[in-house]
């Protein structure tokens, strides 16, 4: 098929004779040269041959007076009133506002001061230069200075 050829419904119009004589005569001329579209409307004109030939069953009664009757005979539903939702942004609104506060008080609570408290020496021993028990190796070793009151202790 070219550029120019028909479409398949316009043969299939053909072929039912439902085109006007103007359609029909253009149509008659195209398939005098094109050999596509010819092999086209002979595959139609025998899939059209070949329904005609199916057996016509018939069901014996009107199988479209017993659906409506079905359907008639359903109880009739009064329509749904669907409330409109007042707030739908507010779970997604409440998740944003908790996640943001979790995150502030976290970083805030990271960077904030401490105030330095004076350490414990007894919180230090780990890291005194003599072990507990041993001997010292001079007289200022043996005695530490309490920070807060300035008394030397042994």
């Amino acid at each position: 098929m070219t550029d120019e050829c028909p479409r398949i419904e316009a043969l299939s119009m053909y072929l039912d004779a439902q085109l006007d004589a103007a359609a029909c005569a253009r149509l008659d001329a195209h398939l005098a040269t094109c050999v596509r579209c010819r092999a086209l409307l002979d595959d139609l004109f025998g899939l059209r041959t070949d329904l005609r030939a199916l057996a016509d069953e018939r069901l014996g009664f009107d199988l479209s007076q017993v659906i409506r009757g079905r359907i008639a005979a359903l109880p009739a539903r009064a329509p749904e009133r669907r409330t409109p939702r007042r707030w739908p942004w507010l779970p997604a609104g409440v998740g944003a506002a908790a996640s943001l506060t979790l995150g502030l008080t976290m970083g805030l609570s990271m960077t904030a001061p401490v105030a330095a408290v004076a350490p414990v020496a007894a919180t230090l021993e780990v890291f005194a230069p003599i072990a507990p028990g041993g001997l010292c190796v001079g007289m200022p070793a043996c005695w530490r200075t309490d920070a807060w009151t300035g008394a030397r202790s042994r």
